[in-house]
C-alpha cells in the first residue's frame, strides 16, 4: 500500500469516525455473529458474544431488509476482514455518511 496515495472514501470514514459502518443480509447476520463468537471463543468470562443480537439492530431505510452496524475500528482483527470479504454481497461497508442516511430517524422520548 503506497503510503502517499490518498485514502479511500471508507478509509476516511474509518479514520474521522474510528468506526466501520455496514449495512448486513438479515440472513447473513446470525451466521457471521456465530463466526465471531467462535473466533473469539465466547462465551467467555462476562462476554457472552461478540455482537448483538439481530433484533437489537436498526433496520435500513432503503427497503433492502438489511441491519445496520457500527462498529469500533479496533475491534476487527485481519480473520474478520476474511469472514466480512467471504459474505460477498452478504454485507456492505459503508461510509459514514451512507451509514446515516438509511438509518432510521431517532425517536425523541417525551
Amino acid at each position: 500500500m503506497d503510503p502517499d496515495a490518498p485514502l479511500t472514501q471508507i478509509e476516511q470514514s474509518r479514520a474521522n469516525s474510528g468506526f466501520r459502518f455496514y449495512s448486513c443480509d438479515v440472513n447473513l447476520y446470525d451466521q457471521l455473529s456465530k463466526a465471531v463468537d467462535e473466533s473469539r471463543n465466547y462465551p467467555q468470562g462476562p462476554t457472552l458474544r461478540g455482537l448483538p443480537e439481530s433484533r437489537f439492530l436498526q433496520m435500513a431505510t432503503d427497503g433492502s431488509g438489511n441491519l445496520l452496524i457500527a462498529i469500533d475500528c479496533w475491534r476487527f482483527t485481519p480473520e474478520d476482514d476474511a469472514m466480512i470479504e467471504a459474505a460477498g454481497d452478504g454485507v456492505k461497508e459503508l461510509t459514514q455518511t451512507e451509514f446515516n442516511l438509511i438509518r432510521p430517524a431517532a425517536v425523541e422520548l417525551k
